[in-house]
């Protein structure tokens, strides 16, 4: 799919706020609101906006601690790995899972009301898991950045 400016220009709207309808972002956009909901669902259908979400604050929930738990594994033939894969991520407390370089294999970012929530996670649901080898954590003492959006400026032409 080709993406041009104005694609580029809507998806940063909408990065920016989701609920934004057509006939705004073709106020925004001087152009009529036909053109731009047909672009979003262009947009919406080859996979390039994957879907829409409400961003919750956690502290607002009582889940204000966050870790980042980083996982090296035994065994990385493809069926050891799968399974271990299968494990962590059937955890619900796992709200963002990837695969790294470096001194380990996984990172995953999980939060909780307390530290021992936190340490009865650990103890009774990542420690059973078969094909660990070490689990390094980090609680995050300070969120000093956090965005959602993906940078678009370096792929729009000059305006």
């Amino acid at each position: 799919m080709k993406i041009d400016e104005t694609d580029l220009r809507i998806l940063d709207f909408l990065q920016k706020n989701a609920n934004l309808t057509a006939k705004e972002l073709s106020a925004k956009l001087s152009l009529s609101s036909t053109p731009i909901y047909e672009r979003i669902k262009k947009l919406e259908k080859s996979g390039v906006i994957r879907k829409y979400v409400a961003l919750l604050d956690p502290e607002k929930l009582n889940k204000q601690l966050m870790v980042f738990i980083n996982i090296t594994i035994k065994e990385h033939h493809h069926t050891k790995r799968e399974q271990f894969l299968k494990s962590l991520l059937s955890l619900e407390e796992v709200s963002e899972l990837y695969h790294t370089s470096g001194t380990h294999d996984f990172m995953a970012k999980v939060r909780f009301e307390n530290i021992k929530d936190y340490r009865d996670f650990l103890v009774n649901k990542i420690a059973p898991i078969e094909n660990i080898a070490d689990i390094d954590s980090q609680i995050v003492l300070d969120e000093i950045k956090y965005t959602t959006e993906v940078k678009l400026s370096n792929y729009m032409p000059n305006k």
